[in-house]
């Protein structure tokens, strides 16, 4: 009895997870040349523009990056379909970067753009995250940008 239990509960996820359920799926190939940065921010860098500083100095088309540190000033957005707009919700205190992820990208213009989702620590230990529109280092950021080339 217990093993059929056992087979019955790993066979639930494999029927939501059969192929075919994602027509619009687009796949990329990277090749395996790309290179990897740690940028280190401190106390009153700007995030964002930091990045886009480093990748248009550093000739980085696309990549993606994650990071840890701690900001005393941010906000972040959450993007309303309907409106087609963000709700921003500001944040003037110390937090703590408990995950940052995101990606950077040359979009129509071929100029690079910066785009993260941040969750913030706060001081009761709750957490805030959403979409990251601005956000400034209080004592150090330290990221790592991992550059992607596709492939030939």
């Amino acid at each position: 009895m217990k093993r059929l239990l056992v087979l019955m509960a790993m066979a639930l996820p494999a029927l939501a997870q059969q192929a075919g359920n994602a027509p619009k799926m687009k796949v990329t190939e990277f090749a395996k040349e790309g290179r990897s940065f740690e940028i280190v921010l401190s106390k009153g860098d700007e995030i964002l523009s930091a990045l886009v500083e480093f990748a248009e100095k550093n000739n980085v088309h696309t990549a993606h990056f994650t990071a840890i540190g701690a900001v005393d000033k941010a906000t972040l957005g959450w993007f309303d379909p309907e409106k087609r707009t963000y709700k921003t919700n500001a944040i003037d205190e110390e937090a703590e970067i408990v995950s940052f992820t995101g990606n950077i990208s040359t979009g129509a213009t071929g100029k690079p753009a910066a785009h993260g989702h941040i969750v913030l620590g706060m001081k009761d230990g709750s957490t805030r995250g959403g979409h990251l529109v601005e956000g400034y280092i209080s004592l150090t950021l330290q990221l790592f940008v991992e550059e992607v080339i596709a492939a030939k």
